[in-house]
């Protein structure tokens, strides 16, 4: 174990000539030169004996001069306390078996010896913790750096425990003052969530492992009285991903994070054995300001601003994008052979992007990842290839349905591997050494590795198919964004945590061929140019926010506007019908939030049929709308009336929306029928949902 700290701190207090309390000891500062300059306004005040108070313009700080625990956190600017202090003592490492050692087994005395050291010139706080040869085994040493209104912390621990550190809470639990929180924002499904007062009344969880579509941006942030409080990692591209769960807890009275708090959760996965070192990225408490500000905070530190453009990813494709809804066409509900397809084409909406599903060997879910030829009762690929040719002279684009992530155990691709390899041998594996299985109904396959080269081959083949087998316009994979992530123990991949990584730099050759996900999060937003996916249909198909958040706890919140809306188009799941744009309430969430309508096309169901008015309306509406606000970053989002909600888009698009089913409003002399919208373009309107009946649909156009 690492001794010595405190001289060492002693020594660099010494150089600098500086008044630091060194090794947690009080120095005497000496005197300032008077430069002319300002000095600097964020201050150490150490003479207390149970506290050390970090002052900056914009919040107070207060640790404990034991152990480092943070003991609270005010907002300066509001006066509002955002923490009440923190379940632990700052850090806690579990090793697999559960057993964990934490910040609280140091002391200032003792012989696991805790010590701290202040830099004013860098205004940073240095605290270590040195295990003694018989104490908790891990060594540790946290870093704040102190600025305005932010300040960065950052673990560094090494091991000497038995058993691998498995999950790393840093910083540990922050206890929230629950009765004081309006809001909370979470990156929980597309395009994100506020939960409301009600939570915090619990009990209610809502931690997610990021990244996956449960938590797509490593943030989260808290309305706490006239303040607020943001805490999210600072890790751009291309530093691996650090992979993490994070979330809210409210337990009941008695229990801990219950009573008075609840808990703002942060643990990060990690796989640290033995004798080895691991750092964490920089996890920045922002405080003050709105949420808008934190999340544009968070998209500038991480390196979102500078990802390609919509346009440089897709080219001359965006101008059809963004007026073209998503057309799902599932070829096994009644759809024609590919060949008698072009007389239904000409009956879509122009632009369109039409989107063959199941037309594989066997239907849907078989055979990934052998998509070509199609099934031969669709036709050849060469029927396929001529259908996307006569779409393509309609002013259609095309995007079939893929998943490469999840290998059929039954497809070519397995059947037939390469010797010696196995089917263990591309998949993910169990720390075992076993793949990884995942059933869908009576369907099983392989989690496959992307650090496989067998895999990576395949891939790439696959794209190559698409590109001269079957020219596709774009191409959609199912799983990459919303599979949570996990650890892979396969010996291609890098390190346990990489399995994302592998799936990053797969894809990233890729970017210019508009690829689209499942779900998403923000590295995909780098590569991929569309995700679908989202909160309505988690709440409609599974209800789930009902049933882990409680009903009327919480509300759609646009936080993938702010963070990547003009990096990726954003649909409503491309398989779920139930969120297809079918009824008001749907229309009104897509344009609101910036998402693009979507029909499914079948010939089983009426409301699935090509003579269906809904079928028209979404054309109308895309090609008016969309050009305002598909792919373009949302800039604001407010309640300017009960129900009543202003979204403004980088450009100057605006829309007032009614959220109420029952009751019309006038909010600014527009007249809001329930679920109608004002889409407004500086003063003018562009288009207005009024709610009368418009040619049988119960919900009008109201393009013009």
């Amino acid at each position: 174990m690492k001794r010595g700290l405190a001289g060492i701190a002693l020594v660099a207090a010494c150089l600098l000539g500086v008044g630091a309390a060194a090794g947690g000891l009080d120095g005497k500062p000496k005197p300032k030169p008077t430069t002319g300059l300002a000095q600097p306004r964020i201050r150490l005040a150490t003479k207390d004996p149970s506290v050390l108070v970090l002052t900056a313009p914009g919040y107070r700080l207060i640790l404990s001069k034991e152990n480092g625990e943070i003991l609270e956190l005010l907002d300066r600017r509001s006066g509002e306390r955002v923490l009440r202090g923190q379940v632990g003592c700052l850090w806690a490492a579990k090793q697999t078996t559960g057993e964990a050692a934490s910040g609280c087994a140091f002391n200032r005395t003792g012989e696991n010896r805790f010590t701290f050291r202040w830099s004013p010139l860098t205004t940073t706080l240095t605290l270590g913790y040195d295990s003694s040869p018989t104490g908790p085994g891990v060594d540790a040493t946290v870093t704040f750096v102190a600025r305005s209104r932010s300040f960065d912390m950052r673990l560094e621990l090494e091991s000497g425990v038995e058993y691998p550190l498995s999950g790393t809470l840093f910083p540990a639990d922050l206890l929230l003052p629950a009765d004081n929180v309006s809001g909370a924002y979470m990156p929980t499904f597309l395009p994100g969530t506020r939960l409301l007062p009600g939570f915090f009344k619990g009990p209610h969880r809502n931690v997610e492992t990021y990244p996956s579509r449960w938590a797509f941006a490593d943030y989260l942030s808290a309305d706490i009285g006239k303040g607020h409080v943001a805490m999210y990692t600072v890790n751009p591209a291309p530093k691996p991903i650090a992979p993490v769960d994070v979330g809210f807890v409210r337990h009941g009275e008695g229990a801990v994070c219950g009573g008075p708090a609840a808990c703002a959760t942060h643990v990060f996965q990690t796989w640290v054995e033995r004798g080895q070192k691991w750092s964490s990225p920089i996890v920045r408490l922002r405080v003050g300001g709105t949420v808008e500000q934190s999340l544009a905070a968070y998209r500038d530190d991480n390196g979102i601003d500078d990802y390609p453009s919509l346009a440089e990813k897709v080219g001359a494709k965006l101008d059809k994008l963004v007026r073209a809804p998503l057309i799902k066409a599932d070829i096994w509900k009644g759809l024609p052979e590919f060949r008698a397809w072009p007389q239904y084409l000409q009956q879509l909406p122009s632009p369109a992007l039409v989107h063959p599903v199941a037309f594989q060997s066997g239907g849907f879910d078989e055979a990934h990842p052998d998509f070509l030829p199609p099934d031969p009762r669709w036709g050849s690929s060469d029927d396929f290839n001529a259908m996307a040719t006569s779409a393509r002279s309609l002013g259609q684009l095309v995007m079939p349905y893929l998943n490469v992530s999840w290998w059929d155990t039954t497809s070519p691709s397995v059947q037939e591997l390469p010797s010696p390899l196995e089917p263990k041998d591309i998949a993910v594996q169990n720390l075992r050494g076993n793949p990884v299985t995942e059933q869908f109904g009576p369907h099983d396959g392989y989690i496959v590795s992307p650090h496989v080269a067998a895999v990576r081959k395949r891939i790439e083949g696959v794209f190559e198919e698409w590109r001269t087998q079957v020219p596709a316009d774009c191409l959609f994979f199912d799983q990459i964004g919303a599979r949570p992530w996990r650890r892979d123990f396969n010996p291609a991949a890098p390190t346990p945590l990489a399995y994302y990584d592998g799936w990053l730099s797969l894809f990233a050759p890729y970017a210019g061929r508009c690829v689209m996900a499942e779900d998403g999060w923000d590295r995909l937003a780098r590569t991929f140019s569309g995700f679908h996916g989202g909160v309505l249909q988690m709440s409609h198909q599974f209800q789930w926010p009902d049933d882990h958040w409680g009903q009327g706890n919480w509300e759609p919140y646009p936080i993938a506007g702010f963070l990547f809306g003009d990096k990726v188009l954003m649909y409503q799941h491309d398989l779920y019908e139930p969120t297809m744009t079918i009824d008001p309430e749907t229309l009104l969430f897509n344009v609101a939030f910036g998402f693009v309508l979507s029909y499914a096309w079948d010939g089983e169901r009426e409301e699935a049929s090509l003579t269906n008015p809904w079928a028209t309306l979404v054309g109308q509406v895309q090609r008016t709308l969309g050009p305002y606000y598909a792919g373009k970053r949302l800039i604001g989002f407010r309640s300017v009336a009960p129900n009543v909600t202003e979204s403004v888009f980088e450009g100057g698009f605006s829309v007032l929306a009614n959220w109420s089913a029952r009751q019309a409003v006038e909010v600014e002399g527009q007249r809001l029928a329930p679920q109608g919208f004002v889409a407004r373009k500086g003063g003018d309107v562009l288009a207005s949902a009024l709610g009368f009946t418009w040619n049988g649909v119960s919900f009008p156009a109201g393009a013009r």
